[in-house]
């Protein structure tokens, strides 16, 4: 069985071919054969979703040809086409369905819509072996932390306001870095020298992050020493609080695994924090290669075949801009 999985909820579209020879999908007998991904450049003006939108319908039949050819697989050869269903924008998200669709429709092959925040975590899930891990999702729109819980995720603590990489990405763009991102954050934090005061909100287990960004606009950061000391404190201080509600709900639900997952998985400051704490309080910390952490294909055709083989295809396939992690029965 060949699944092509289509992601395409923010700036990413990506197009993935995996293959699977079993009864119940493991690392053992799935292989992701090809996961191609085309971002859209990080810019100051940040990202508008019709352009976003219309670089994803400009690259799919591209990117899509691509992913066959490193796959070595034809297109009639495929036994269903998974898509980010949501959440994510919803621009975005209509072009992804759009292509998904089409091909199903040709192809005479099963649409499977995926959940995009279900996604990262079970890809993780699936190449760790994590069986009931606590989870810390960091994405750039959204940050939880959850597990499961008679089938369905249960969210315990998220973010009141932004995501942390949402608060990053901002960081980049007021301090005009290069890239003027997360990324641009990371590089540059490596040379700060000094903490910056900054506000430090978590309330239980949930945690606010634009109080940060509001304050680091306040100051007048021009050196690039300036900038770095700015970088270095937004870093320390976000995966601070996110460790600390984490900390605070591992001891609630003792957890065996603790999974770091989304884009923001790949920062290794945020990865070092995590599994110091998770050693600390006797729980395996896994995190997936970078390659399943950033928004990518791989994750949509590997959650789907997991649906697939558990029945659990929701019979409404449109986009669903804010649909809820919560939403999706975890019966693998």
């Amino acid at each position: 069985m060949k699944i092509l999985g289509i992601e395409s909820t923010a700036h990413t579209l990506g197009v993935s071919v995996i293959k699977f020879n079993g009864k119940t999908p493991d690392p053992d007998n799935t292989r992701v054969l090809s996961n191609v991904v085309e971002k859209y450049p990080s810019t100051e003006e940040g990202y508008i979703p019709r352009k976003l939108a219309d670089h994803h319908a400009k690259l799919f039949r591209p990117t899509l040809d691509k992913a066959l050819l490193q796959s070595k697989t034809n297109a009639g050869e495929l036994n269903a086409i998974a898509y980010s269903q949501g959440p994510g924008i919803g621009h975005c998200l209509h072009a992804g369905y759009i292509a998904a669709k089409s091909l199903s429709e040709f192809l005479g092959v099963p649409l499977v819509p995926v959940n995009h925040a279900v996604a990262h975590v079970e890809v993780t899930r699936f190449f760790t072996r994590a069986q009931n891990p606590l989870v810390v999702y960091v994405s750039g729109g959204n940050s939880q932390i959850f597990a499961l819980e008679e089938g369905k995720y249960r969210v315990f603590g998220e973010t009141l306001d932004i995501g942390v990489g949402n608060l990053l990405d901002h960081v980049g763009r007021l301090l005009e870095l290069e890239p003027p991102d997360a990324v641009g954050v990371i590089k540059m934090a490596a040379e700060g020298k000094k903490l910056l005061p900054l506000p430090y909100t978590v309330k239980g287990m949930s945690f606010a992050f634009s109080g940060m960004l509001t304050s680091l606009k306040k100051m007048n950061l021009r050196t690039k020493q300036e900038k770095a000391d700015a970088c270095l404190s937004a870093q320390e201080t976000a995966f601070s609080m996110l460790v600390e509600a984490a900390e605070r709900c591992l001891c609630h639900t003792r957890n065996p695994e603790v999974v770091l997952c989304g884009g923001n998985a790949r920062n290794k400051r945020l990865q070092q924090m995590l599994s110091l704490m998770s050693q600390e309080q006797g729980a395996r910390f896994c995190v997936a290669a970078d390659e399943y952490n950033g928004d990518n294909a791989a994750m949509i055709a590997v959650t789907g075949l997991q649906m697939l083989c558990a029945n659990v295809v929701p019979s409404n396939a449109l986009p669903q801009q804010r649909i809820r992690i919560e939403s999706q029965k975890i019966k693998w």
